[in-house]
């Protein structure tokens, strides 16, 4: 069961919460504490760092395979949001 409670919230604050999924106030101020609980952060900082290695692997595979292109390709042009990050180079 929740709490009423009166709070008062500048107008650039207010402004900033209608850009926060949810129907209800009540949704939106819940949804933004959920967005800056620290384990979320972490965790979210966590996928980040898995996808960033994963990014660095298929590089490395990709390069690794560069001669066998037609084979390959299908493949990586499914991924190619992975591969093809602002930095190419394949980080050891």
């Amino acid at each position: 069961m929740g709490r009423q409670h009166t709070t008062w919230i500048s107008d650039e604050t207010w402004d900033r919460l209608q850009n926060i999924a949810g129907e209800s106030v009540s949704k939106k101020i819940s949804n933004a504490v959920k967005y800056a609980d620290p384990d979320q952060m972490m965790r979210h900082a966590e996928d980040l760092r898995r996808l960033a290695r994963a990014k660095n692997a298929l590089r490395a595979i990709a390069k690794v395979v560069k001669d066998d292109h037609q084979e390959i390709c299908p493949i990586l042009e499914d991924v190619e949001f992975l591969i093809w990050g602002a930095d190419m180079d394949v980080k050891e």
